[in-house]
């Protein structure tokens, strides 16, 4: 079986990964974590009388998005790590 044009398609794909890209989205999401908890909890106190049981839902909305993202960063991290040290052993 010939690879040779998926590996030709897959090359922009792989030169983008690579452990600075990995570990700036990392840190990207830890951010994103930490604003989203910040979100949802404005999010739940200003919500007004007439809307306080859809700001309160909301803002529980908003706040499972806290650890998708920790999960992320830190699976993220950890691929830029594993990177680091393939890298490191090819030299």
């Amino acid at each position: 079986m010939d690879t040779s044009k998926f590996t030709q398609r897959l090359k922009p794909v792989c030169d983008t990964y690579n452990r600075e890209n990995l570990r700036m989205l990392s840190d990207v999401c830890l951010y994103l974590g930490f604003l989203s908890i910040i979100a949802s909890v404005a999010t739940w106190f200003t919500a007004t009388k007439e809307n306080r049981a859809y700001g309160e839902r909301f803002g529980i909305f908003i706040g499972l998005w806290v650890p998708s993202f920790f999960i992320l960063s830190s699976r993220l991290s950890r691929k830029a790590d594993e990177l680091g040290d393939i890298i490191s052993n090819r030299e």
